[in-house]
């Protein structure tokens, strides 16, 4: 093992000692140490693995950056701070928004380290879906549609860095497979969403889909159900419809569950235009 990455492990397994990750009893080191692994497999160079070691600790521990740069040297402690949130008195939102708005500005190391962490946490949230079923999501300070939102929106992020890591198409993979049940389904399911607001909604096509899908599904469902919705909450979304070039008038409860849909899967108003002549050709 490469001196720098033995020591980053060594320090690593110190300070989250105890720790556990969210909700289970699984110790916290098995987190960095699978990023570690990941950066490992893509072939990156020894500071970018430590790196990955060490990524939480400054926002999860007591431990300074004075600290990592004394120990680590500038390149670990420079990709550290690129991956750990600022202004933690901040709400979720207000930092997972910053977060995705400082990806272009990361270098190519910076986001090889940032997509191992993220895929590491898909591919956790996954495993613990499998063995727990949907309470998995109570874990976390925002419910499933959120942290959907967020994972799709770093994908988007991510895609001009593609070239640079493979860790980013299995970023999207894992995507695919938590949200649709496998990979390569996103754009399959996501029509068979859209088809299901636009028509109706049958409980039997939904129950057997992974359960995140199944979920979004019900959800969806609600919306279109209600016997009103806000108009507020949807005068923009109908406006950008219109220069998309879409000027046939829909209810404001189908509006609504676009708007939802679009927020869950990373789709625009274009997106939604494509889909309604798609339906309509079909």
């Amino acid at each position: 093992m490469n001196p720098l990455v033995e020591e980053a492990l060594r320090f690593s397994s110190i300070r989250h000692g105890g720790q556990h990750r969210k909700g289970s009893s699984i110790p916290y080191l098995s987190h960095p140490y699978s990023v570690a692994l990941l950066l490992e497999t893509d072939q990156q160079p020894s500071t970018v693995v430590a790196a990955g070691l060490l990524h939480d600790l400054i926002e999860d521990t007591n431990t300074e950056p004075k600290e990592i740069l004394a120990r680590f040297g500038p390149d670990v402690l420079r990709l550290v701070l690129a991956v750990s949130e600022k202004n933690r008195e901040e709400t979720w939102e207000q930092r997972k928004r910053k977060t995705l708005q400082h990806i272009s500005f990361l270098q190519f190391d910076e986001v090889a380290l940032l997509v191992a962490d993220k895929l590491h946490n898909l591919r956790s949230i996954r495993y613990d879906l499998e063995m727990e079923g949907m309470t998995v999501w109570q874990r976390f300070k925002r419910p499933m549609r959120d942290q959907s939102w967020y994972y799709h929106q770093l994908l988007l992020a991510f895609e001009p860095f593609s070239s640079s890591t493979d860790l980013i198409g299995l970023y999207e993979q894992e995507l695919n497979s938590l949200f649709y049940g496998g990979n390569n389904e996103k754009d399959r399911k996501v029509a068979r969403l859209f088809e299901s607001i636009l028509t109706c909604f049958i409980e039997d096509e939904w129950v057997q889909e992974a359960a995140p899908l199944c979920q979004t599904a019900y959800e969806l469902k609600e919306i279109v159900a209600r016997a009103s919705v806000d108009e507020a909450e949807v005068h923009e979304f109908r406006e950008q419809l219109e220069r998309a070039g879409w000027n046939t008038p829909l209810s404001a409860p189908l509006l609504a569950a676009m708007q939802e849909l679009g927020y869950r899967t990373a789709l625009d108003a274009p997106d939604f235009v494509t889909l309604m002549r798609r339906s309509i050709v079909n």
